[in-house]
């Protein structure tokens, strides 16, 4: 039996081996082979080292247990052992598989809480290993080859520019995967043509993306097509960046990409039976991409025969909101009197009118309470969904945010005080006292809290917010960052707080949607840092 060399084993013992008239198993399954000397029949040749004058006379003493045979076959050296007992056995398989080699050590830390340097496992990596790894030898493969293409809506592309070369980032429209491919199915010649009978996932089988001259070009080596010369096919897989629905425009954009073949421009791809579409959407729908509305039809038909108009109405914005119906403005004609049920009975009771009808400022108090539960579930309006905006008056956009920031629990803002009050440090209760003795005077102040991460930055501020909302006082929690903001119980970044304009570096004199009024007002301040604290 082949094995490798086995360090447990014979591979200790140093030569030369000693001469023996007979093959002897030893006591641990390797036997000691027969080595006759050179008066029992043995034989000896004579070497000379190299860049030596010296000569040196090897015996059967220096002879390793090999196969000509498998040295021949494999062009390389195999020491062969005879395996005389199960030891032997069972320490070639334990060799083979017993994996990478692995080391686990600890660091030892003044802080024994700390989780992240309690224990940590490394992996030991051998003399060979690392030399393949310095030398960037390949460690993995994968075929075939699967590249990314973009999707993007007409002159959306991705831009990267810089002050230098703004003005021609400005007039020259970036390439990308997707306007060259439009590109490649404009031209007239042979490749041209053929791009035209191409879906855009299977560009990438016939034509290689050139990152420097940012065009197709069709493929020098492959399977030649059967009847197209100068075509050839790779294994090269394309792949559509996933987009997400609720970007309904471009989400029906990648629709329409994986089912027409051979678009040469965003136009064509909203053209069905010679009429050009609006939107991807209505092309989507000509094409029966979409399914049907049935379902939500019938949903919305067993709740108007059993269910109160209120629930009718979170019915339709959970479904606006997460099913993404094609036709949600026809949902909303034919079930709309059933959503104003309540309004209508409030008013007639109000005006003592009986015979009083449906009115558009009836339909328009039913979309204003949807979209208040659109804005709700996934912070969109209901412009967003392919539905008109109800007509908001200015006093009723300033009662939703009051309203927002006055819907927390007593009991809970209770609880939280009672037990994070104790766990307070000297330096976190001086904090807390200074601001709250402010805030219980109703003055204004400006605080900025500066510390490292992991100091309980945010365990403080938590606590001063439930503390002053348990007062009935309105207490905003601004970040600059949505994930600074989710630490915050009731968070909100400082754009959607503010209304703060996107370009507010270009436009110095920009100004937040707040009106102008003097008020006392308190403020915390909070250095965010890389772990946000």
């Amino acid at each position: 039996m082949a094995s490798p060399c086995m360090e447990e084993g014979r591979c200790k013992k140093r030569f030369p081996k000693p001469f023996t008239n007979d093959t002897i198993t030893d006591i641990d399954g390797y036997p000691l082979y027969r080595r006759s000397d050179p008066e029992h029949g043995g034989h000896t040749f004579t070497i000379r080292k190299s860049n030596s004058i010296n000569e040196v006379e090897i015996d059967n003493r220096w002879v390793v247990p090999y196969s000509p045979l498998l040295s021949k076959a494999y062009k390389a050296h195999i020491n062969v052992e005879f395996c005389s007992s199960v030891k032997s056995i069972k320490y070639i398989c334990k060799y083979v598989n017993k994996g990478s080699d692995l080391a686990v050590f600890e660091i030892q830390n003044i802080n024994k809480n700390d989780e992240i340097a309690r224990y940590q496992m490394g992996r030991y990596i051998s003399s060979s290993e690392a030399i393949w790894r310095i030398f960037s030898f390949p460690i993995h493969e994968r075929e075939p080859s699967v590249q990314h293409l973009a999707v993007h809506l007409e002159n959306g592309q991705r831009v990267y520019f810089t002050e230098e070369n703004i003005l021609q980032r400005a007039f020259e429209t970036p390439k990308t995967t997707l306007t060259e491919f439009f590109t490649l199915c404009q031209k007239s010649d042979v490749f041209g043509q053929f791009a035209k009978t191409l879906l855009y996932t299977d560009v990438l089988r016939y034509f290689t993306w050139n990152k420097i001259g940012k065009k197709w070009e069709p493929h020098k080596q492959g399977k030649p097509h059967p009847s197209i010369p100068g075509i050839f096919k790779a294994k090269t897989l394309g792949r559509l960046y996933t987009v997400h629905p609720k970007q309904r425009e471009c989400f029906f954009l990648r629709l329409l990409l994986v089912n027409i073949p051979g678009p040469t421009s965003s136009e064509y791809l909203r053209t069905v039976n010679d009429r050009v579409f609006n939107t991807y959407q209505d092309a989507c729908c000509e094409l029966q991409l979409l399914e049907a509305d049935n379902h939500w039809d019938l949903t919305h038909a067993d709740a108007a025969l059993i269910s109160t108009p209120n629930n009718i109405r979170q019915l339709f914005a959970i479904i606006l909101t997460t099913c993404f119906p094609t036709q949600s403005s026809t949902l909303w004609e034919k079930y709309k009197n059933y959503m104003t049920e309540d309004i209508l009975h409030r008013i007639r009771r109000t005006n003592q009118c009986p015979n009083l009808d449906f009115t558009p400022e009836m339909y328009n108090k039913a979309l204003v309470l949807i979209e208040d539960l659109c804005i709700l579930i996934s912070n969109l309006p209901l412009s967003h969904y392919g539905m008109s905006s109800p007509d908001r008056p200015a006093a009723d956009l300033v009662n939703t945010d009051l309203q927002r920031e006055k819907q927390y629990n007593d009991v809970d803002l209770a609880t939280i005080i009672v037990n994070n009050e104790p766990l307070l440090t000297a330096e976190q209760k001086n904090i807390y006292n200074r601001i709250m003795l402010t805030v219980d005077a109703d003055q204004g102040g400006f605080f900025f809290l500066d510390a490292p991460g992991g100091t309980g930055k945010t365990f403080l501020i938590s606590l001063i917010l439930a503390k002053t909302r348990s007062q009935q006082k309105i207490a905003l929690a601004i970040a600059s960052s949505g994930i600074a903001a989710t630490l915050l119980d009731g968070g909100r970044t400082a754009h959607s707080a503010l209304k703060l304009p996107l370009d507010i570096h270009n436009k110095p004199n920009a100004m937040c949607n707040i009106k102008k009024k003097k008020r006392n007002g308190y403020s915390v301040a909070k250095k965010c840092n890389n772990n946000l604290g």
